[in-house]
């Protein structure tokens, strides 16, 4: 069951204040505002912007725009290809933070993917650059407490529910030293139930619930109903590990409810799990059959776009190593032609230097003679 492929929902609430044109400035609120509940109205905002916009940092954080929407309507290979687009920018004139932001969204790209290795390493390049920033700077804050939560996710992910607890707890007290509005609200709900769940794993069923409670609080805060249906799901899950089946379905049926309008596929995924199996402890076969077909539904469906994300990527590393190979190529070549001309140019001059000794040598011997001649007649 994919219990941690909530990362996504950082970047739903990561909006950050952009210093565009007036007119311009109501769009990208109203893009960032319904980028979950209407993530097609974001995508289609952003293109429009995105062929005004001539800055680094603005085309940047449009792409990140693009790539948010595509991950909230689980779209992983559209997501992937606008982060990458945004990857290329980070060697340009573009500003720390945004640069940072790059990189942890390509991370969290990395960890859905579950290419770990290459999430850690970026993640590492990102708090690299975070910790060069002013010690209470609300970016340094928000992005540190981003970086560990990532990485919480990802140990969590590699069954080492310990580590993964000691990151979310450190993401949690970066992101409580900001001000409490909806996006820190939104983020320490969904590190709340992460934690919840490392709890799960640890079989300490109390401090799980009571973490998923925190969930549910800062989820109402945040006015975010597809965080209080994760929040719900946590509850129930743990509900159906105490053989409380009934208060179980009950929660699970109250969170589908609300996950009903966002159409999150991992969430549907995990609600219907849950659901199935309670049912099937109850003997209620019809709706274990039901649940559980529309779980398997919704998992072909998450393998076949986590695939097409899998081959973007390959193709994009294939791409880079052609690139490479055809910069070898090239400087091979260039070496080649260096070589040559050095060598032709050694070869000439030695060429001359020879020259030079003969013909200095024939004076020599013509001198040696006018002398020995002379000699004679004197």
């Amino acid at each position: 069951m994919r219990l941690f492929k909530i990362s996504f929902l950082f970047f739903l609430f990561w909006s950050v204040n952009f210093t565009a044109q007036k007119n311009n400035d109501s769009l990208r609120k109203r893009a960032y505002s319904v980028i979950y509940e209407q993530p097609d109205e974001t995508i289609s905002i952003a293109l429009k912007l995105l062929k005004e916009e001539k800055k680094v940092d603005e085309v940047a954080h449009l792409y990140m725009l693009l790539s948010n929407a595509y991950i909230a309507k689980r779209n992983n290979d559209s997501s992937l290809f606008y982060i990458l687009k945004a990857a290329d920018l980070i060697n340009k004139e573009a500003l720390p933070t945004t640069k940072i932001k790059i990189l942890n969204s390509v991370a969290v790209q990395y960890q859905q993917m579950e290419l770990y290795g290459k999430a850690l390493e970026t993640l590492d390049q990102s708090l690299q650059l975070t910790e060069q920033l002013e010690a209470n700077d609300k970016d340094r804050l928000f992005n540190a407490g981003f970086n560990y939560a990532v990485r919480g996710m990802i140990y969590r992910n590699q069954s080492n529910p310990d580590l993964a607890l000691e990151k979310f707890k450190m993401a949690a007290v970066n992101f409580q030293k900001l001000s409490l509005d909806r996006k820190s609200a939104a983020n320490l709900s969904i590190i709340y139930y992460n934690i919840g769940y490392c709890y799960i794993d640890l079989s300490q069923l109390k401090q799980a619930s009571e973490n998923f409670d925190k969930s549910e609080d800062y989820a109402k805060i945040a006015k975010a109903k597809s965080l209080e249906a994760y929040s719900l799901k946590g509850k129930g899950e743990t509900l159906f590990l105490t053989q409380d089946y009934s208060s179980s379905l009950q929660t699970l049926y109250l969170a589908e409810e609300m996950a009903l309008p966002v159409g999150d596929l991992v969430l549907n995924e995990g609600l219907y799990k849950l659901i199935a199996d309670n049912n099937l402890v109850l003997n209620n076969f019809e709706k274990f059959q039901n649940y559980n077909n529309k779980y398997l539904a919704v998992q072909k469906t998450l393998e076949q776009n986590e695939l097409k994300s899998l081959n973007r990527y390959l193709d994009t590393q294939s791409l880079e190593e052609q690139n490479t190979n055809t910069l070898t190529n090239k400087q091979f070549r260039l070496y080649q032609i260096i070589t040559a001309l050095v060598s032709l140019l050694l070869v000439a001059f030695i060429t001359k230097k020879i020259y030079s000794l003969k013909k200095r040598n024939r004076r020599q011997r013509k001198m040696i003679e006018t002398l020995t001649k002379v000699k004679k007649v004197l």
